[in-house]
């Protein structure tokens, strides 16, 4: 797929790396993901008025009409541009890549964030041409996320109400780290140095009149 977005070279943004030949640029699109899957949950909890149990005194006061929703997300990692440090910025061309020599993909069990993807797969593409590699020839981490929210709505006379919520984003606090460097020849190729939010807590209150 083409997408003009994909292409940000080392000398400045372009729609292809090589505007004699667009076809070099026929690859997965920035945002692909091949897989993909979301779930989502609201659940009243049985306490309160109208529900399975409706218990007194303070603690059942306190536990009733509360309701949870939980949202699951998991999937593939999106594709990562790789460009070559020097930049060719001559004849048309705006954008150089390394040579392609072997499998930049490294096994589930051997990637870690300071080695993401086979760096020695890629070789230094002579000067004045596009090296071998394609637009996008390795791919990022995945993602994995789960938020959850307990929510209350409390009455205050008829028209009016206060709704009460904790919010809990990354419930289990999964690390879902940024992409590989992608730029062939600084020492930081194929190294992952950002992250995304550890879990976060969230506390609201809202009045509706």
């Amino acid at each position: 797929m083409f997408d003009a977005s994909i292409l940000t070279g080392p000398l400045t943004n372009a729609a292809v790396a090589d505007s004699h030949n667009p076809g070099r640029d026929f690859d997965y699109s920035t945002g692909d993901i091949p897989h993909y899957f979301a779930a989502s949950l609201v659940w009243d909890l049985p306490f309160g008025t109208g529900r399975a149990k409706n218990g007194g005194g303070v603690l059942g006061a306190l536990a009733k009409e509360w309701s949870l929703a939980a949202v699951m997300t998991v999937q593939s990692g999106t594709p990562v541009a790789v460009t070559q440090a020097n930049s060719l910025g001559y004849a048309g061309y705006t954008t150089q890549r390394p040579d392609l020599v072997g499998d930049p993909t490294l096994p589930a069990d051997q990637r870690t964030p300071a080695h993401w993807f086979n760096t020695a797969a890629f070789a230094l593409a002579d000067q004045f041409t596009i090296g071998s590699a394609s637009r996008n020839p390795v791919r990022g981490p995945a993602y994995r996320d789960v938020d959850l929210a307990l929510m209350r709505r409390v009455s205050v006379g008829d028209k009016r109400a206060i709704e009460l919520r904790m919010e809990i984003f990354n419930l289990l606090n999964t690390v879902n780290f940024g992409p590989p460097a992608g730029q062939f020849g600084p020492a930081s190729f194929g190294t992952i140095t950002t992250a995304l939010d550890p879990r976060v807590v969230q506390l609201a209150a809202k009045f509706w009149f």
